[in-house]
C-alpha cells in the first residue's frame, strides 16, 4: 500500500463534483477530501497531479457472467480456469472495476447444455474461489445464481454456502411462459428458428414439467442465507405478486426486473433494483422486456452491474449524465455506493470518502469517452496494465 496525494482532480462524491480538489490516502485509506488542493509537503506522501483528470469511486459489479464465458468463450473449448481469471481480471481492471461479483451459475442445464465444458459446476466454484484469494489486482467475490429447477444442486448451494464461497446468491428461473421469456415472446423467438408453434408448446411443455425445488425449499434456503448475513437476489421479477412474495423471504435485491410496475414496487419495499448497463448502453433489453433507462429515469432502479458486458458499465454511467437522465454524480452512484449498499459493503467501499478504502479509477473524459488511465484498489494502483496518455505524466513513477 502506498501513501499518496492527488491534487488537482475532478473529484466525485455521492452529492457532487468537486472541480480541482484534492485527495489524501494513508494505508490503503482515504484520509482526506478537500475541495482545493492539499499541501504536498507531508513526509513519506507520493504527490500526484491528475491535471483536471476525473477521480471516481471504483465500480462495484454485482452480477457479471463473464468468467464462465472466460472459461469456455466457444462450446467445449476449455481454458484453465487460472489462466481464464488472470485474463479476465486484466479486462475488468481495465474497465475500471475494482469488485467483482463473479456471477457463476448451478443448476442450469440449457446454459451447462451450451458450454460443454469439461469442468463441473463444482469444479469452477473452487478453482474460481482459490484463484481470488491469492493477490490479485481487483476484490474478487462469487455470485452463485441457482437455478430452481436444478434439483440435483440443491445441497451442493448449502455446500459452497458453509465453505465460504458465497458473498451473494441470487434465485432463478429460466422456465419459458413466465420470467424474461413470456409466452408471445418465446412463441416470436422460436418462429426465428424455423419452429413451429406446435413444436414451439412441445418443447415449453416438456421445460415446463421438469421438476424444481419447492417453496418450502426456497424458504429454507433463503433463511440459511440470512443467518449467514449473505444478501440475496430474484432474478427476473415480472409481477407485483412476485415481488411481495419475495420481500416477505427476505430477499432485498430485485434484479432485472422485466416491467415497471414490477421496478416500482420493489422500490417501494426499498429493495434495491438492479438493471443490466448493458441494457442502458445498447438502448434496450435485448428481449424486449424494461428499458433500464426509462426506470433509472423513473426513479425505480437504483443499481446497474455489467449482466454480460463489463466494459458497459463506465459507458454507461457516462451516458446517463451526457444526456441529462441523472447529474453525473448520482449516475455513478448507481455502479457505486448503491451497488455496495445492495451487498452491505457501503460502510468500507463504493464512494469516496475519509475512512473508506482507496478504492478509485482516475478517467480521462475528453471528446465525451471515458477512457480509464488509473485504477486504485485500496491504495494500491494497479501497475498490470498502461494505457498511454500525455496529460498525467506524473503517474509514469507509479510504475
Amino acid at each position: 500500500m502506498k501513501n499518496f496525494i492527488i491534487n488537482n482532480a475532478r473529484i466525485v462524491t455521492p452529492t457532487e463534483v468537486i472541480d480541482g480538489g484534492g485527495i489524501a490516502v494513508k494505508n490503503g485509506i482515504i484520509a482526506q477530501v478537500s475541495g482545493s488542493p492539499i499541501h504536498d509537503d507531508l513526509p513519506g506522501f507520493e504527490n500526484l497531479d491528475a491535471k483536471g483528470l476525473i477521480l471516481m469511486p471504483g465500480i462495484i459489479d454485482i452480477h457479471t457472467d463473464a468468467m464462465d464465458y472466460e472459461i469456455n468463450p466457444r462450446t467445449s473449448a476449455d481454458f484453465p480456469i487460472d489462466v481464464a481469471f488472470s485474463e479476465l481480471e486484466k479486462k475488468l481492471c481495465g474497465a475500471g472495476i475494482t469488485t467483482v461479483y463473479h456471477s457463476i451459475h448451478l443448476g442450469y442445464r440449457d446454459a451447462e447444455f451450451n458450454l460443454c465444458s469439461k469442468y463441473s459446476r463444482l469444479q469452477v466454484f473452487e478453482n474460481v474461489y482459490a484463484e481470488a484469494r491469492k493477490h490479485t489486482m481487483i476484490n474478487n467475490k462469487i455470485h452463485l445464481r441457482y437455478e430452481i429447477s436444478g434439483k440435483e444442486d440443491y445441497d451442493l448451494c448449502f455446500e459452497l454456502i458453509e465453505k465460504g464461497y458465497i458473498s451473494l446468491f441470487s434465485f432463478m428461473d429460466h422456465t419459458p411462459g413466465q420470467g424474461q421469456y413470456p409466452l408471445d415472446k418465446y412463441l416470436l423467438a422460436a418462429r426465428r428458428r424455423g419452429v413451429s408453434e406446435q413444436e414451439a408448446m412441445q418443447e415449453l411443455e416438456m421445460k415446463r414439467a421438469r421438476p424444481s425445488i419447492s417453496k418450502e425449499q426456497i424458504k429454507a434456503l433463503a433463511c440459511f442465507l440470512k443467518d449467514r448475513n449473505i444478501p440475496i437476489a430474484s432474478h427476473d421479477d415480472d409481477s407485483v405478486e412476485k415481488v411481495n412474495e419475495n420481500h416477505e423471504m427476505g430477499i432485498s435485491i430485485c434484479e432485472f426486473p422485466i416491467n415497471m410496475e414490477t421496478a416500482r414496487r420493489a422500490t417501494e419495499l426499498n429493495m434495491s433494483v438492479t438493471g443490466g448497463a448493458s441494457n442502458v448502453l445498447r438502448g434496450g433489453s435485448t428481449g424486449g422486456n424494461l428499458h433500464a433507462r426509462d426506470a433509472i429515469a423513473e426513479g425505480v432502479m437504483d443499481t446497474i452491474c455489467s449482466d454480460y458486458y463489463p466494459p458497459a458499465i463506465l459507458h454507461s454511467i457516462f451516458m446517463l449524465g451526457e444526456h441529462h437522465v441523472l447529474p453525473l454524480n448520482q449516475a455513478i452512484n448507481l455502479a457505486t455506493l448503491n451497488a455496495a449498499r445492495a451487498v452491505n459493503m457501503h460502510q468500507s467501499t463504493g464512494s469516496i470518502e475519509a475512512g473508506k478504502d482507496a478504492d478509485m479509477i482516475l478517467i480521462d473524459y475528453s471528446n465525451n469517452f471515458p477512457t480509464v488511465i488509473k485504477t486504485i484498489v485500496s491504495g494500491n494502483i494497479s501497475s498490470k496494465f498502461s494505457l498511454k496518455t500525455n496529460r498525467v505524466p506524473e503517474f509514469s513513477n507509479m510504475l
